[in-house]
């Protein structure tokens, strides 16, 4: 009996710390790598459909989930294209979106790639183009 109180107690504290860490739309505010007034975003990259998830770190890439990310999307046609440049470090250009800006729809359209913020952050990245860096 005192293991599964214990155990509702933690489960209740977990809750309350996510809580407070995601805003109304259950978004947290960009990674504190990532300046959401800048033109140019650098980090390592997974394409997933029509969308991209930019990540600080190649290690931080690699362990995926909860790891701190931002998404976004290039253009329709760049976006279905975009699937080689997975894995890779790249420079997007363009700007953020605010995730609220998609009104009550679960997707924001970012010039016909349908983004489902994959990374839950108050911004997303609208990129024009995308640079594969060596």
């Amino acid at each position: 009996m005192k293991t599964m109180i214990a155990a509702a107690v933690l489960s209740i504290s977990a809750l309350t710390l996510g809580a407070c860490a995601t805003g109304p739309d259950n978004v947290a505010p960009a990674p504190s790598w990532v300046d959401a007034s800048a033109t140019e975003f650098t980090g390592w990259v997974r394409v997933r459909g029509e969308e991209f998830q930019l990540y600080e770190t190649e290690p931080r890439l690699l362990a995926g989930g909860a790891t701190p990310c931002i998404s976004g999307a290039l253009p329709r046609n760049l976006q279905r294209a975009s699937g080689d440049i997975s894995g890779q470090k790249v420079k997007f250009f363009g700007r953020t979106r605010a995730w609220s800006q998609r009104g009550d729809s679960a997707l924001i359209d970012l010039q016909g790639s349908d983004v489902a913020n994959l990374c839950r952050r108050d911004v997303v990245i609208q990129a024009d183009r995308v640079e594969v860096l060596r």
